[in-house]
């Protein structure tokens, strides 16, 4: 038998439990007996679903993708440069709805689903935070793929002889001459084109290649005016956080 203290608004209550027989309770409170019936949770037969026989290739189709509002955020911290689109303009996945920019970087910010804008936050020269609403879109439904049959299982093959792993690459160099200046990735990401050549003259805001990085596609600019001396970078090269790119002189 086990005893229990309980103070309510004050009170203290001092209760055991002496037996219980089917759902009836001996409760002593304080020294008085009550007899309690327990209600007892009514248990509800489990429903098991009488599964048939599948050959061994099952195809499945996936359900549909709802629609519904998607709410656009600035990745980054930044300023709005231009807004593209308008309210109640239909627009497809990867359409860009603005630029903005950030770390020295020109941003395009892309629909990420096709939809309808149905509403915009910002406007040209505000500055925004991380996770600050830029645009709201109605998404549109579509329908999901069929899934790939199943493949039908395979005897496993034999262990293949351990490789050593391939070392990563180390990070393009390059000789800087007198008075030229390194331009170096501002995030890790990929190289979408490189827009100049060596021997270029550019001006400074001149975009010298663009950069995806965080979906977003990022235009690198030139800080000062001057000429490519060196190109270290191809598209579709991948570079991390402050790799370099290419050499003004």
């Amino acid at each position: 038998m086990k005893e229990f203290k309980f103070t309510i608004d004050g009170h203290t209550y001092t209760t055991s439990v002496n037996e219980i027989e089917d759902n009836v309770a001996e409760v002593v409170v304080n020294g008085t007996t009550f007899n309690v019936v327990i209600e007892k949770e009514e248990q509800k037969p489990a429903v098991v679903a009488a599964r048939r026989h599948q050959a061994a290739v099952e195809t499945v189709a996936a359900p549909a993708v709802a629609g519904g509002l998607q709410t656009v955020k600035s990745p980054l911290p930044g300023s709005i440069m231009k807004v593209l689109v308008s309210v109640g303009q239909k627009v497809k996945k990867g359409d860009v709805l603005l630029t903005m920019e950030s770390m020295k970087m020109e941003n395009n910010i892309m629909a990420e689903a096709d939809g309808v804008v149905k509403a915009i936050y910002v406007e040209t020269g505000k500055n925004v935070m991380q996770d600050d609403k830029l645009v709201d879109l109605e998404t549109v439904a579509t329908a999901a793929p069929m899934a790939a049959p199943a493949p039908k299982p395979a005897a496993a093959p034999a262990p293949a002889p351990k490789a050593e792993a391939p070392k990563a690459a180390p990070a393009p160099k390059a000789d800087v001459p007198a008075g030229g200046k390194k331009v170096t990735s501002p995030l890790p990401g990929s190289v979408i084109k490189v827009l100049v050549s060596e021997g270029q003259a550019v001006k400074k805001g001149d975009t010298l290649l663009t950069l995806e990085s965080m979906k977003m596609e990022n235009a690198i600019m030139a800080e000062c005016d001057g000429t490519v001396s060196k190109i270290v970078v191809s598209a579709g090269q991948t570079v991390m956080q402050e790799d370099l790119l290419l050499i003004l002189g």
